[in-house]
C-alpha cells in the first residue's frame, strides 16, 4: 500500500491529486490550511485531513507529528500568489514589488518544499519520491519575461530546493523532482488556461510513477518531458 502526502489538497490540482491517488488505492494524507472549510476534500474521504500552513514551521512540525506511517510519495503542492496576499497585479513587477511580501511568497511557495520534506524525512524510506509542484516561471528564461517578481522568485527558490534536496537525499535512495504543471484552469490559472486539472494531475502522477533515482534533480513538464532550467 502506497502512502501519499499532499499539501494544498483542498482545491485545484491538489484536490485532483487526492482524487486520483485514492482511486488508484493510495492511503492519502491530505494537508490544507482550513480543513473545516474543505468540503470538496472531505467528500473524497482521504485517510487523514490535517491542518497545515506551509508558511509556518510550527504548523509544519505539528502536521508531520500526526503522520505515523512510512511515506512513499510527497507532493509539495501548496502555494499562493502575490495577488492572493493582497498585492495589486500592476505592482508585482521588479521595479515595484514590496520586498516583505516577496519574502513571504518565497517562504510559502519555495522554502516550504524544504520545510515539509525535512519534517517528513524520518518517514521517507529508500524508494520514496518527493514531487515539488513548481512553475516554468521559475526558470531563468521564461521568468525573465514574466513581470511578477514575488511569484517568479518563489518558484526559482523551489527549483533550487529541488536540486539541493535531490543531491542530499540520493544516498538514501529518495528521488526528488520538480514539475511544471502547465497553465491550468484553476482559481489561480484562470478560465482561459490551456489544460484542465485532470490533464495536469493525471500527467504528473503518470510521469512520477516512472521516475527512477537517476531522474532525481530533474525539472519536468506535466507530461514528463524535460523543461529547461
Amino acid at each position: 500500500m502506497t502512502t501519499t502526502v499532499i499539501t494544498g489538497a483542498n482545491r485545484g490540482i491538489g484536490l485532483e491529486f487526492v482524487r486520483r491517488c485514492i482511486d488508484r488505492g493510495d492511503t492519502v494524507i491530505a494537508g490544507c490550511r482550513n480543513p473545516s472549510d474543505a468540503n470538496d476534500l472531505a467528500s473524497l474521504a482521504p485517510a487523514q485531513i490535517l491542518q497545515v500552513d506551509v508558511g509556518d514551521q510550527a504548523s509544519i512540525n505539528e502536521f508531520a507529528d500526526f503522520i505515523e506511517e512510512d511515506v512513499h510519495l510527497v507532493i509539495n503542492n501548496a502555494g499562493t500568489s502575490a495577488t492572493n496576499l493582497g498585492l495589486e497585479r500592476g505592482l508585482a513587477g521588479v521595479l515595484h514589488a514590496p520586498v516583505d511580501l516577496t519574502l513571504d511568497l518565497i517562504r510559502i511557495n519555495g522554502l516550504s518544499a524544504a520545510s515539509v520534506t525535512r519534517s517528513l524525512l524520518h518517514r521517507l524510506t529508500e524508494g520514496s519520491k518527493v514531487v515539488n509542484i513548481t512553475s516554468q516561471i521559475g526558470s531563468m528564461v521564461v521568468g525573465a519575461k514574466f513581470d511578477d517578481l514575488p511569484y517568479a522568485t518563489s518558484k526559482a527558490v523551489m527549483n533550487m530546493v529541488t536540486v539541493q534536496l535531490a543531491t542530499q537525499l540520493r544516498e538514501r535512495g529518495i528521488t526528488v523532482v520538480a514539475f511544471h504543471p502547465g497553465w491550468v484552469r484553476t482559481d489561480m490559472g484562470g478560465s482561459q488556461a490551456d489544460i484542465s486539472v485532470e490533464e495536469s494531475a493525471g500527467g504528473i502522477l503518470s510521469a512520477a510513477e516512472q521516475l527512477r533515482l537517476e531522474d532525481s534533480g530533474s525539472f519536468l513538464r506535466w507530461d514528463g518531458t524535460v523543461h529547461p532550467w
